[in-house]
């Protein structure tokens, strides 16, 4: 929208539309020393502003610094990334070291790489955060030098009483889950990535996060070596009364069987949507059907994916037919994909190149697919 056609709307909707839509680095951008005393003074009244900095400019980043303090107290969303934008994170924190200082606060995007940004000031920023009221939290690192350290902050943000959303993006942090067994969290929606997750830590995730509603975690089978053995005995598993949404990628040679799957889903009583990246030793639609007929009986989305570097050719015709029965044609919503990807070969390390993840396979590039089951008319599989 033209500069002309804002100054068109009435006061109200102006405000409205900056508090809600706009990006405060573009407004600060077009209306600063515009000597435009109507605009001064709405953005003056706006009470909820949002920043976002992820691949801003050098020279519109370095302006923005030298105003913000004049909208600290209004800004409740914040964006600061060294994505593309090398240093941006240290200058930020150079200006403002503590997220104490912006009172509003409720949402923060920090993504970070420790090569570029002194730890001391990384951990200060971050541990400012445990006396602040933000419900929506995205941490994205690459670090090496100071993952131990950063997963004792993890835990402590896990007990932030008014943090609901929490995104954690990593490059294989090591993580002993059972520090969790203490703390008590009100996490609504989580995300773990990159970060050491077995399937038996998310006993510990679970009975801290009682009021979980979305999970989305990886999970890996490598041991790790934990000093404090005696804390990781096996817990009975909670039941999940708030849990809709549950979404679980596990590695190529994950050892993960369908017996050990099915304990956490009879304590999810009420899931609607689960999604699985995973190998084929876990692909039979005939135990899958007779799980989601005991244990998932508000099901409504279900999908199974895997790639062809996860399965071999001659298994791959009989996991399609497993599926290709008349109980998961009735079923809507309810997909096997298999994919073969083109392979990225990506290297390096990096804020924006973190290929540790075990997800970022399905994303690459599609050369073929197959999807069961296939319901055309003839429900021949698809090839």
């Amino acid at each position: 929208m033209s500069l002309s056609k804002l100054e068109s709307l009435p006061n109200e909707i102006l405000t409205d539309i900056i508090e809600k839509y706009i990006n405060g680095v573009d407004f600060l951008r077009a209306f600063s020393f515009q000597l435009n005393r109507r605009f001064d003074a709405i953005i003056n009244q706006c009470q909820r502003l949002h920043f976002n900095f992820i691949q801003c400019q050098k020279d519109e980043f370095r302006f923005c610094m030298g105003l913000l303090p004049a909208y600290i107290d209004k800004i409740e969303e914040l964006s600061i990334s060294e994505q593309d934008t090398p240093g941006q994170v240290y200058a930020f924190l150079s200006f403002f070291p503590s997220f104490l200082l912006f009172k509003r606060l409720r949402k923060l995007y920090f993504h970070f790489n420790d090569e570029a940004l002194d730890w001391k000031i990384a951990e200060r920023a971050l541990n400012s955060l445990s006396q602040t009221t933000i419900d929506t939290l995205s941490i994205k690192t690459s670090i090496k030098e100071n993952r131990f350290l950063l997963t004792n902050i993890i835990i402590s943000l896990f007990g932030l009483k008014s943090l609901k959303r929490f995104s954690l993006i990593s490059n294989s942090n090591p993580m002993d889950w059972s520090d969790l067994a203490n703390i008590s969290s009100n996490i609504e929606h989580l995300t773990i990535s990159g970060i050491h997750c077995e399937l038996e830590d998310l006993q510990y995730i679970l009975q801290c996060s009682p009021h979980l509603k979305y999970l989305d975690v990886e999970i890996v089978c490598t041991k790790f070596r934990y000093e404090k053995k005696e804390k990781r005995r096996k817990k009975n598993i909670i039941v999940m009364s708030t849990l809709h949404t549950l979404v679980l990628s596990f590695e190529q040679n994950s050892s993960i069987m369908m017996d050990m799957l099915t304990q956490y889903f009879n304590s999810m009583p009420v899931l609607k949507h689960v999604e699985i990246k995973a190998h084929s030793e876990i692909f039979n639609g005939n135990v899958w059907e007779m799980l989601v007929e005991t244990s998932l009986p508000l099901l409504s989305h279900f999908s199974l994916r895997t790639t062809t570097s996860r399965i071999s050719k001659a298994d791959l015709q009989n996991v399609l037919a497993s599926f290709q029965t008349s109980y998961w044609i009735s079923k809507k919503n309810f997909n096997l994909i298999i994919t073969e990807h083109q392979d990225e070969n990506v290297n390096g390390f990096g804020i924006n190149n973190m290929n540790c993840f075990i997800r970022d396979e399905f994303d690459w590039p599609v050369i073929q697919y197959w999807i069961a089951p296939n319901r055309t008319d003839n429900n021949d599989l698809m090839i």
